[in-house]
């Protein structure tokens, strides 16, 4: 008698100014395909589920490693696929470096973070503070949507809204901006089979 393999458990890292509300779609394909899913509101994401989260100790690459690392350790997850998203693409990397043995061999970055975003962009962040929240997503939108979203620009702009109703501060939004454009994934060493998902592409 042969039992039935189980499936890995899947971790989705979100990106900037995003939380689980803007996968919920991906998410929900995942689950109805058998495999056990986690999509933590991972700060500056305000935690809109009734899960307890970790505390994030510092918005930097070592910071959000651990978080990971600790959520993966609360919820006794066996070495969870992760599936980073734009900001949690470097997220994602960071973890796969410092705690390697707590993740799957394969991890999948969809629109990765994958060059540095222009110096001069770290110095407008904090204007951030002094800008309505509907236009920061209109901006946030128009910058990093691909070819292929613009016919549902739209449909995106109102998902990326929802996702940004609330964060943690606006300190810790700006915290999160400046570590976003500091690194991209290149910048971390680790050996794991890397799937890129972007524009409709893989690689």
């Amino acid at each position: 008698m042969t039992t039935k393999k189980e499936k890995p458990a899947l971790l989705f890292v979100h990106g900037f100014r995003g939380n689980h509300f803007g996968l919920e779609e991906v998410i929900t394909k995942f689950k109805d395909l058998g495999y056990p899913v986690y999509a933590p509101d991972i700060p500056p994401a305000f935690n809109t589920q009734s899960e307890k989260l970790p505390t994030l100790k510092n918005f930097t690459a070592e910071g959000y490693a651990t978080w990971i690392a600790d959520y993966i350790l609360d919820k006794n997850l066996d070495r969870p696929i992760l599936i980073g998203h734009s900001m949690g693409s470097i997220i994602a990397a960071a973890t796969a470096e410092k705690y390697p043995n707590l993740i799957n061999e394969k991890i999948f970055f969809l629109s990765p973070i994958s060059e540095h975003t222009p110096k001069f962009i770290s110095t407008i962040i904090p204007l951030i503070a002094f800008i309505p929240n509907k236009l920061i997503s209109f901006i946030v939108t128009k910058y990093l949507i691909g070819t292929m979203g613009k016919p549902h620009f739209k449909q995106i702009l109102d998902t990326t809204m929802l996702c940004a109703k609330k964060f943690t501060s606006i300190s810790d939004e700006i915290k999160a901006a400046k570590f976003s454009v500091k690194h991209a994934i290149s910048d971390f060493n680790f050996t794991k089979t890397c799937f890129l998902l972007q524009e409709g592409k893989t690689g």
